[in-house]
């Protein structure tokens, strides 16, 4: 992670979680990350295919062009990108991991510009991850974003980090690199899953 946001609003939810797999949702308090709001939302899932925005950030929902509340996160991304990130989102939500990498957003045909995204589950009064709290960051800011809505997004890659937990809770810790294929490539997106020790350019250790 490499935004401000993002590496801001992952020591929050470390703290708030104090060695837990994750952090109740009625734990996470506006008023202590007020510089953060603008660019984080909380996300539900409602199935394995469908995870409905609770709340977004003013500035996300400013660059996207409209309101996002209640509507489908997977719903910004088509064919084997939407499949790529309901993927990372379940592994967030059923082994309490971090999410995180990077896509490409459009607004018309001559304006893009990339963006840094993170996903932290929360756990409601049930106890079972059901709820993610995450953040949209553009890496850099044009003259026009905010202004001009984006209209589509191309993951750009995917990881995902498994902090270190009580043993009963998972198998695993550590970090794997989710890798999409460049859309340079002709065919169908291709994902690959790796050790943390085999990273794409450009992701940095977390």
């Amino acid at each position: 992670m490499q935004q401000l946001t993002s590496r801001q609003l992952y020591a929050y939810w470390d703290r708030l979680r104090n060695g837990r797999p994750a952090p109740a949702r009625c734990e996470i308090e506006p008023a202590e990350i007020p510089a953060l709001l603008s660019e984080t939302f909380i996300a539900e899932s409602a199935s394995d295919d469908d995870y409905r925005f609770r709340l977004a950030g003013t500035r996300i929902c400013q660059q996207f062009g409209r309101e996002l509340r209640g509507t489908d996160l997977l719903g910004l991304w088509v064919d084997g990108d939407r499949e790529a990130l309901a993927h990372l989102l379940r592994a967030v939500c059923m082994d309490a991991a971090v999410g995180y990498g990077n896509f490409r957003a459009y607004a018309r045909v001559d304006r893009k510009v990339n963006f840094e995204f993170l996903l932290l589950p929360l756990t409601p009064r049930s106890g079972n991850v059901n709820q993610v709290l995450g953040a949209i960051t553009a890496i850099e800011l044009p003259f026009w974003l905010g202004t001009d809505p984006l209209l589509r997004q191309e993951l750009v890659g995917l990881k995902l980090h498994r902090p270190q937990v009580a043993p009963s809770f998972g198998k695993r810790a550590g970090a794997e690199v989710i890798y999409l294929a460049s859309r340079r490539v002709r065919g169908p997106a291709r994902t690959r899953v790796n050790s943390g020790e085999d990273r794409p350019a450009g992701f940095p250790k977390f």
